[in-house]
């Protein structure tokens, strides 16, 4: 039994840390955004074979606007989603941002800057409402966002109703962000600058985890910065090839890295992720419950707002349509899949970017290859479906090892 200990523990000392990386990955009950990465390298392998135009740069290009307004939303709800609970009011509450901020620039004529900051406050009162119901009263998350979603519509339908549904917009910064795209020089500056805070951000927290005797080691971590900076360089020349980093792009990460900082790097996001894995137990170690659950809707009311004003400047109009879309249920599925855990506790913002180009992967392939809406919504719920599953596997793993 001896020899037996010992050869283990000298076969795993001779093991390289990517090794043991690799092995903890396959044994652990938290794959993270391993299987949606996974799948995305599928999709667009699949959709390459179909059809050689898929991962074209001008392609590229279509696919990287038409995610911003499915991952922002997606944001959003993954805030709401790691307190394992669940907004359906996104939708709506978006097209509210849209219809206060074109009724304010295009019937008032109001600058143009204080109107985005209506249009996403305006979101946010749906937001902080909400919050306040769950956090204070204790309403069930269903059925609150379900009223703000009625109520939104409601709001909605009264501002743009009068004026036959939908408000064409005409400023200019609507026009720049939803129809262009940066010039390829200040695509790579702005695009580098990002990841220059961002992997001094990711460094400096490694390096004290590491004091702590915590985290993975060097060689694993560099080797994922390495990877994440070498798609990066693969991304931007795709996009400069054609005609440079859309702007809808550039505010989507830009939002995504406030929100990585947030949950990861702050004491706001720590308690984020332990009210959602166990509210009774944080409330007994000292954690204000209902401020994180108020915060987290609001936070999510204003991801809202933003994603709504996107979407207006994307379509060059603030529609009435769009609430009656299928966007809620793309945003919602965006972050499941991206690893989001509908248990709460569990997953990563970054998990809405992978799950947007998901979604928007096998739309923008169905198109291309001519397939009907038919079979893009059952690929689409297959994968929905495997990501809740795979998600309720590891789960019971965890309560069967007892870390839940």
């Amino acid at each position: 039994m001896t020899v037996s200990v010992d050869n283990m523990t000298s076969e795993t000392q001779t093991h390289s840390p990517m090794r043991r990386w690799t092995q903890r990955l396959v044994q652990s009950s938290d794959l993270g955004m391993a299987p949606v990465i996974a799948a995305l390298v599928v999709i667009w392998a699949v959709f390459e074979i179909l059809n050689p135009h898929f991962l074209t740069a001008r392609n590229i290009s279509n696919l990287s606007a038409q995610i911003v307004v499915t991952g922002t939303l997606a944001l959003a709800e993954t805030f709401v989603i790691l307190l394992g609970m669940i907004d359906l009011s996104i939708g709506w509450s978006s097209v509210v941002a849209a219809a206060v901020f074109s009724v304010t620039t295009v019937f008032l004529n109001w600058p143009v800057w204080p109107c985005v900051g209506l249009g996403i406050g305006a979101s946010v009162i749906v937001g902080m409402l909400q919050g306040l119901l769950v956090s204070r009263v204790g309403v069930p998350s269903f059925v609150v966002s379900l009223g703000g979603a009625m109520i939104a519509e409601g709001v909605s339908l009264a501002m743009l109703t009068p004026h036959g549904g939908s408000i064409p917009l005409s400023d200019n910064l609507s026009t720049m962000i939803g129809t262009l795209n940066i010039a390829p020089t200040w695509s790579w500056i702005l695009s580098l600058g990002l990841f220059a805070v961002f992997a001094g951000v990711m460094v400096s927290q490694h390096l004290g985890r590491m004091k702590r005797g915590a985290g993975e080691g060097h060689s694993v971590f560099f080797a994922k910065l390495g990877a994440l900076f070498v798609l990066l360089i693969a991304a931007v020349g795709t996009l400069c090839a054609y005609r440079g980093v859309p702007w809808l792009l550039l505010i989507f990460m830009a939002a995504l890295f406030i929100c990585a900082f947030l949950t990861k790097s702050t004491r706001f996001g720590r308690h984020l992720y332990a009210v959602g894995g166990n509210a009774e137990a944080s409330r007994r170690a000292g954690i204000n419950v209902r401020f994180i659950q108020l915060a987290a809707f609001t936070i999510a009311g204003a991801l809202v707002g933003l994603g709504g004003l996107l979407d207006a400047a994307r379509l060059g109009v603030a529609s009435a349509t769009v609430g009656d879309s299928d966007i809620m249920l793309n945003a919602v599925a965006a972050a499941v899949i991206g690893g989001t855990s509908l248990f709460g506790g569990r997953g990563s913002v970054y998990g809405a970017l992978f799950g947007a180009l998901v979604i928007a992967s096998v739309t923008n392939g169905m198109d291309l290859i001519g397939a009907p809406s038919s079979i893009r919504f059952g690929v689409e719920g297959v994968i929905l479906l495997v990501a809740i599953t795979i998600d309720t596997l590891l789960r019971q793993r965890r309560l069967r090892s007892g870390r839940v």
